[in-house]
């Protein structure tokens, strides 16, 4: 009553203050309404797992980011972010779209990354993207596209990267990415590629990364690649290529990682190598290698990793080239390079198959070719003075001091090297011999009392077992000695002294002592 009296208008006021307090919670800084069960911090949107099945609306100027992960929505219509001009990232993963508009993004100018991933989107029209001029990051991995319009990506000139693993591609378009100068890196990993185009890569002049891996290649050649002038990393591994070419003399000068570990390889041309010539990470772990020519790593000179480890190595005369290059290599193999073949020779390691089995001891296996030094491990050298794969890993240790000699790829123990081990084991002994003395010096120090009666237990346990012995022996002499030796010299009573003290006897006529 007393605040009608003062203010009538009071109560109504109040409650429409606290009215516009909630809404006003409810506002970014820049005046742009929150959608329901959104969350909303400085103009970024995140309505993820809420059950949504279209765009919610948003008045202008918008939101500069929004996520709506986890959703259902299944189409993405025309002029669906009308009302999200200045989004520079939109998150639409994990729905469940099977359609886009070819003008669902217009308008989308500033956009600078948008994530599509994990969806059931088979087909894009040709103009989809075309007004992100500014995009940077597009994510359409794991999706159904069995194909790509060849005017997709057309205007994408700012993109970096580009992913476009997990879905059912067949082909990669000529020219497909021929407008995409600037894409740094490339996934196409886990589709149904069987063979690549020659001018499919034209135009990434700026590509240093490119995923192959999981595809369905069965023939490589690396003429496909002559456009990729900045590829670094190049990922082949789990295909099933069998053959690998070079159909053109050129020199590929930038890459330094090949992977093409998991295919079907029974031979390596050594020109394919040629072309590689600063190449620093080679991967042929499980594939049918049985054998290597000589000379097939001559021109990688820069070679500091090798991956040779699941092959058909057949360890017979044939294998000495490639034993006589591992034998000089000062690089690192992340595995054993084994042999699988013959019987004798299975699971043995190469170098020690052939210095075991002296497969190489006719001078048909060429010396060591020459290599850059390694950087700063090798194969190990086992106790026989050989080099052997199998003692070197990813963390192995430092490469021996001696290294193999001009007269032959396994270099016998020499002098010094014999004369190191004998000095170790001395030092060893001598040091254990050390040892022990410290250690009975700390015991007499700290624990006398303890330790004189640890010495003196044993003398005490046999005295004691000698009084025990000497006292039964006394007790049955004592028994027996009255009645088998008394022979009575006078009449009357007199006293017996035994064993078990002192008696009073009657001298009767049947020797018998009464006591």
């Amino acid at each position: 009553m007393g605040l009608h009296l003062k203010w009538p208008l009071g109560a109504r006021m109040l409650a429409a203050l606290y009215a516009m307090s909630v809404v006003l919670k409810m506002l970014p800084a820049s005046g742009t309404a929150c959608p329901p069960r959104c969350r909303c911090e400085n103009l970024l949107f995140y309505c993820d797992s809420q059950g949504f099945r279209s765009v919610p609306n948003a008045t202008e100027p918008g939101p500069l980011g929004l996520s709506l992960r986890h959703n259902r929505l299944s189409e993405l219509r025309g002029d669906e972010f009308a009302g999200f001009a200045h989004l520079t990232w939109l998150n639409l993963d994990h729905n469940q779209i099977a359609a886009v508009r070819e003008d669902a993004f217009q308008g989308l100018y500033k956009l600078k990354e948008l994530i599509l991933s994990t969806n059931k989107i088979a087909h894009l029209p040709n103009t989809t993207f075309g007004q992100l001029l500014n995009l940077h990051h597009l994510d359409l991995s794991s999706n159904q596209l069995a194909s790509l319009h060849p005017e997709l990506f057309y205007g994408l000139r700012k993109l970096r990267t580009l992913h476009l693993r997990a879905n059912a591609l067949r082909t990669v378009p000529v020219r497909l990415f021929w407008d995409c100068r600037g894409l740094e890196f490339l996934d196409l990993s886990s589709n149904r590629l069987r063979s690549l185009a020659r001018n499919g890569f034209a135009g990434l002049v700026r590509l240093r990364e490119l995923h192959l891996e999981r595809n369905q290649l069965t023939r490589l050649n690396l003429a496909h690649f002559l456009r990729l002038t900045s590829l670094h990393t190049l990922f082949l591994q789990w295909n099933k290529i069998a053959n690998l070419t070079c159909a053109v003399e050129w020199t590929w000068a930038t890459l330094e990682k090949l992977d093409l570990t998991g295919n079907a390889l029974r031979a390596v041309d050594p020109a394919v190598f040629d072309a590689l010539p600063n190449l620093k990470v080679l991967l042929l772990d499980h594939n049918q290698l049985g054998s290597l020519e000589a000379g097939t790593f001559r021109a990688l000179g820069s070679l500091t990793t090798v991956g040779l480890s699941g092959n058909l190595w057949e360890c017979g005369p044939g294998i000495c080239p490639l034993a006589a290059w591992l034998g000089g290599f000062r690089g690192r193999w992340e595995h054993a390079v084994l042999c699988h073949a013959p019987d004798h020779a299975q699971g043995e390691d190469i170098l020690d198959a052939v210095h075991g089995f002296r497969l190489c001891r006719n001078g048909s296996a060429p010396a060591p070719a020459a290599t850059s030094p390694a950087p700063d491990r090798g194969p190990t050298a086992d106790p026989a003075g050989r080099m052997s794969s199998s003692g070197y890993h990813a963390g192995g240790r430092e490469p021996p001091t001696a290294a193999a000699t001009p007269d032959g790829p396994f270099p016998e123990p020499d002098g010094a090297l014999f004369t190191q081990r004998v000095i170790t084991g001395t030092m060893a002994l001598l040091f254990s011999f050390f040892f022990i003395i410290f250690m009975v010096f700390i015991s007499r120090k700290c624990c006398p009392p303890a330790l004189r009666r640890i010495r003196r237990f044993p003398g005490l346990q046999s005295h004691r077992q000698l009084r025990s012995q000497t006292r039964l022996h006394a007790a049955g002499a004592s028994d027996q000695g009255p009645y088998d030796e008394y022979e009575p010299a006078h009449e009357g009573p007199f006293i017996i002294i035994n064993g078990y003290g002192q008696c009073k006897c009657q001298q009767l006529p049947y020797k018998e002592c009464e006591v």
